[in-house]
């Protein structure tokens, strides 16, 4: 194929996409190989902007995160995407956090985790005793987001994301930058909830409709609401009942069609 993708182009797609096997990004990889690089950019938002032919899932589990071989099975996930709790305490989560990312995940799989950068070398030395590091990205947080550190007398105005991945890293190429509205911050729904819109930048750079999503700290839900508006399967695991009973009234709110599973 020459040139720019045209409509027709991308109808003749659909009718292939169908019948498909393979995931979304199984079918972008595949068809990219033979695109340029204005070709492969038009075929990635239209296949974004698609939707599998069967509904999503959603599954919730009250469990303590170090349980997870009770409910979760292996290799299973291709994205575990999560924003732990950042003090001192919990530490340990990383930890548990990279033995259940290498244990969940499909080869080439991806976690991407928010951090705060207090205890930046701590957290990435945990997840790099099972995991191979990729890249560190920059969620900036402009406005009055942005909390001051009295520690080190510092006015972050950014979160890092982590990129690591089980084996080589197999997804799509991506920008380092996730950029939010000022002082978009959502508290609404958990005392350390993020908003929905910074979630949805960073599904833009890696994930694909129909996709298998874990967060394993899932707090008020935002992961889960961008996966299923994205045509995602969606696993969500917390300690929290609160939690996990907003995050399921979040989901049911949005009207889209799912198969609610789990133990919530």
């Amino acid at each position: 194929m020459k040139g720019e993708i045209l409509k027709s182009d991308l109808e003749l797609f659909r009718d292939e996409l169908l019948s498909y096997k393979g995931s979304y990004f199984d079918f972008f990889m595949e068809k990219g190989k033979s695109l340029s690089k204005l070709e492969k950019r038009k075929l990635r938002e239209w296949l974004k902007s698609q939707r599998p032919p069967q509904p999503p899932f959603l599954e919730l589990y009250h469990k303590d995160v170090r349980d997870y071989k009770d409910i979760l099975l292996p290799e299973s996930v291709d994205w575990v995407i999560t924003d732990p709790p950042y003090s001192k305490k919990f530490l340990w989560v990383y930890e548990v956090l990279g033995e259940l990312s290498a244990y969940v995940l499909k080869p080439g799989g991806g976690l991407l985790v928010m951090v705060g950068q207090s205890y930046l070398p701590e957290i990435i030395g945990k997840l790099s005793s099972k995991l191979n590091y990729v890249w560190t990205l920059a969620y900036l947080t402009p406005g009055g987001q942005s909390p001051y550190l009295w520690r080190v007398r510092c006015n972050s105005f950014w979160k890092p994301v982590l990129l690591f991945s089980k084996g080589k890293y197999s997804g799509d190429s991506f920008g380092d930058v996730v950029k939010t509205s000022p002082n978009n911050n959502d508290k609404r729904f958990h005392r350390w909830g993020q908003s929905e819109e910074g979630f949805e930048l960073l599904f833009d750079k890696f994930v694909f409709p129909g996709q298998t999503i874990l967060d394993p700290f899932v707090g008020g839900g935002t992961t889960a609401v961008v996966a299923l508006k994205r045509g995602c399967n969606f696993i969500g695991v917390d300690n929290d009942l609160e939690a996990l009973l907003t995050t399921k009234k979040r989901c049911q709110a949005l009207g889209l069609d799912f198969i609610l599973k789990g133990h919530v």
